[in-house]
């Protein structure tokens, strides 16, 4: 099992990815303020790339946000 986490904009995102059997399939959890997204892949090497898809979403929605609300004065 492999458990990582990263910051987006002031939230903390936990991702795990996990065999669910001796040879796969590998089960990819994202968790967020918002809920969890979770998907399962035929690899660690597929199921890391989409980490790295929703970590780049992640942290450009956040980034788009933040300089709005510091304009506003929040």
């Amino acid at each position: 099992m492999t458990l990582n986490v990263f910051l987006a904009g002031q939230d903390l995102v936990r991702w795990e990815v996990t065999a669910v059997g001796a040879e796969g399939p590998y089960r990819l959890g994202v968790y967020h303020a918002g809920g969890a997204i979770v998907e399962y892949f035929p690899s660690v090497p597929a199921a890391l790339q989409r980490e790295r898809e929703l970590e780049e979403l992640f942290m450009g929605g956040r980034a788009a946000h933040e300089p709005v609300s510091m304009a506003a004065g929040q």
